[in-house]
């Protein structure tokens, strides 16, 4: 064989060769893609990352953990709560801005041994108090980037991951400083050691992130704090209730707070969409229809003692006092019950040609929320605290006879679903 034959096939024995070779490696590079039980976190983490460098105004480098946590951090700029949102907290807010706000913001002078940056703040009470909403407030107010934790963010099948996803909270943390980050359901993650159900793995979860939040104190000034929320504060674990150093109590609103809230929750839908409450609901907070001069806010029927003219209970007064042992959330879905009424009327009146479409659509025909909506809707809304006790209850009666399930199957999903449509 001629050797320029022979360099030949040898040239054309490599190149396949390269080719395959480069072909298998792709194909891998494909396979251990599709493989990783990440990359679709990883692919939303990447783009979160690119769009929280481009909020910040700075280049952020993360690690392949941080990236994985990315998706957890809410901007400042993206939340919608405000301060004044939170209605009926003022002297707990108040106290907040001194102690958690004050050391975000002006970090400069919370250097020293007594003066330093607050630890940790738990928030504790029955569901729907507004503890969630009153964390993202904080972080509003204070320009703090929400960084939200969860036991399946920082969790993984994988041997050693979970420790390093719970050591990147912290140093993403930092470098997003200021920053929040926050547990919602603290018990759930952070609860009491030494059951014995609990796994290995989430007790050196709950050791490394004890280590790393004591580590936030060898670095003063650093403006990063762990905030926590609640409903069983006794199963959280001692430990960490040391190092929550500031607590409040967020308990159910008394008969001012329910006041306040509703007022709240009534002007901002009538901000959103124009006339749609009735001036009475609206009234000022100490404001009666009998003292008040303005001739758009009518008197209600009753407000004023036919005896002696004495100022009753407004409207709002009324609906407050009768709403004893409901919550911020209990609230809130009262005065949506009363609002979608109102909607359900107009639709219905729009169904059957009563109101023009063209007057529909722009909304002007629909009537205004008024205070028999509130009266009816308080026919279907109980607080839920009072539904979750006569659940159990009935649940504990059932069950008398041999315990739960040595009762008859079809009694007891008929007792859940009445509940459920109460």
């Amino acid at each position: 064989m001629e050797p320029a034959a022979r360099h030949k096939r040898i040239w054309l024995e490599l190149i396949s060769q390269a080719v395959a070779l480069g072909a298998m490696l792709w194909g891998l590079k494909v396979c251990l893609q599709y493989i990783d039980p990440y990359r679709e976190q990883r692919d939303q983490a990447r783009k979160r990352a690119a769009f929280l460098k481009q909020q910040l105004g700075r280049s952020l480098e993360l690690n392949e953990f941080e990236q994985l946590l990315a998706a957890q951090v809410v901007n400042p700029d993206h939340i919608e709560v405000e301060m004044q949102d939170v209605s009926g907290l003022e002297s707990i807010v108040a106290d907040l801005e001194t102690k958690l706000l004050y050391p975000l913001m002006r970090p400069e002078l919370y250097r020293t041994t007594l003066w330093k940056q607050t630890k940790g703040v738990l928030l504790y009470g029955p569901p729907g108090t507004g503890k969630t909403m009153l964390a993202k407030a904080l972080a509003k107010q204070s320009n703090c980037f929400f960084l939200n934790i969860t036991a399946s963010s920082i969790m993984s099948k994988w041997l050693g991951d979970a420790n390093r996803l719970v050591r990147a909270v912290f140093s993403l943390a930092a470098k997003l400083e200021p920053c929040i980050i926050f547990i919602d359901e603290v018990d759930a993650m952070l609860g009491k050691r030494g059951n014995s159900s609990e796994h290995e793995a989430m007790l050196q979860v709950k050791t490394e992130f004890m280590q790393l939040w004591d580590g936030m104190e060898s670095s003063r000034g650093q403006r990063v704090v762990v905030m926590g929320a609640t409903n069983r504060p006794w199963m959280v674990d001692e430990a960490v209730l040391r190092r929550f150093t500031l607590m409040y109590e967020i308990g159910l609103p008394g008969k001012a707070q329910r006041k306040a809230i509703l007022l709240g929750y009534l002007r901002k839908h009538n901000l959103e969409v124009p006339d749609s409450v009735s001036a009475d609901l609206l009234l000022a907070d100490d404001a009666c229809p009998a003292t008040t001069s303005s001739s758009s806010a009518q008197p209600v029927q009753g407000d004023q003692d036919r005896n002696g003219g004495t100022p009753g209970p407004t409207a709002l007064e009324r609906i407050a006092e009768a709403t004893e042992g409901f919550s911020g959330s209990d609230l809130l879905e009262l005065c949506s019950q009363a609002a979608q009424r109102v909607l359900a009327e107009h639709l219905h009146d729009l169904e059957r040609g009563k109101v023009p479409e063209s007057a529909g659509q722009q909304g002007h025909s629909m009537r205004s929320l008024r205070l028999a909506d509130l009266e009816d809707a308080m026919q279907h809304v109980r607080p839920s605290l009072q539904r979750a006790d006569e659940y159990s209850r009935g649940m504990a009666s059932a069950g008398s006879g041999g315990g739960p399930m040595s009762t008859d199957i079809a009694s007891v999903l008929a007792l859940m679903m009445q509940h459920l449509r109460g």
